[in-house]
């Protein structure tokens, strides 16, 4: 008997059954079951999250319309109130309102939870662009006149404001087109279906009945880790799930 393979043998089922494993990724499927969120039901959150966010544009475009002082408060108010609302909600939910009510979730590839610096870089991109274009909309409010500007009611004042924003900005709005699409297109084509901001942050987005199994497991006592690895005690909950 060659002692080398017997030893190798001994010790993987040693690492099986005594400890627990880290999971580098979920698997793409489980019994047939996709674990990861694609394309349609990511839209479909953007368009609830959208549902929520747009009545909230019209307010602040109409507060906006009294006068610029406080335009430009409305303008920062309302800037950080939407860059936060993603980092908050991913942070503390694993989601915005939207993943949560199409029952999605933001995690770390094995399926454990995000925290602040996840959410923050899953957001960089972003963040970056909106500081920049409120940098620009608080510049071209000062250069207005206050008087001229509330002289127009507030459906005419994007295209007042357009006329007073550097040449360079509309190079903004094509940058954020090419990332907008960069992002659909490397979701598209990876098994896992992630956006460029998964990449750099570290993230996956999945069903929740995985982030629910997940956190199943890491409640697990140690001694019952000594049964199912990882991967098997998953396999184990979904393997009744249909196709």
């Amino acid at each position: 008997m060659d002692f080398l393979p017997v030893s190798l043998r001994l010790f993987s089922i040693y690492n099986n059954l005594f400890t627990r494993r880290k999971i580098d990724f979920l698997p793409v499927r489980m019994n047939g079951v996709k674990v990861y969120a694609g394309f349609w039901k990511r839209f479909r959150a953007g368009v609830v999250d959208g549902l929520i966010i747009i009545p909230l544009v019209y307010l602040f475009l109409w507060l906006k319309s009294f006068n610029i002082t406080l335009a430009i408060a409305i303008t920062i108010l309302s800037t950080i109130l939407f860059m936060m609302y993603s980092v908050f909600f991913n942070a503390r939910f694993g989601g915005t309102l939207g993943k949560l009510a199409v029952g999605i979730r933001i995690t770390k590839p094995d399926g454990s939870r995000i925290g602040w610096t996840e959410a923050w870089k899953r957001s960089s991109v972003d963040l970056g662009f909106a500081f920049i274009i409120l940098i620009v909309q608080v510049w071209a409010l000062t250069q207005v006149d206050p008087m001229y500007y509330a002289s127009h009611g507030w459906l005419k004042h994007g295209k007042l404001l357009r006329e007073y924003t550097p040449a360079w900005y509309s190079s903004i709005s094509v940058l954020q087109q090419i990332w907008l699409w960069s992002e659909v297109i490397v979701l598209l084509f990876n098994k896992r279906k992630r956006a460029i901001h998964d990449f750099i942050a570290g993230t996956v987005v999945i069903h929740k009945e995985f982030v629910d199994a997940v956190a199943i497991y890491n409640k697990l006592p140690e001694q019952k880790d000594k049964q199912l690895t990882p991967d098997a005690f998953l396999e184990d909950m979904f393997s009744e799930a249909p196709e």
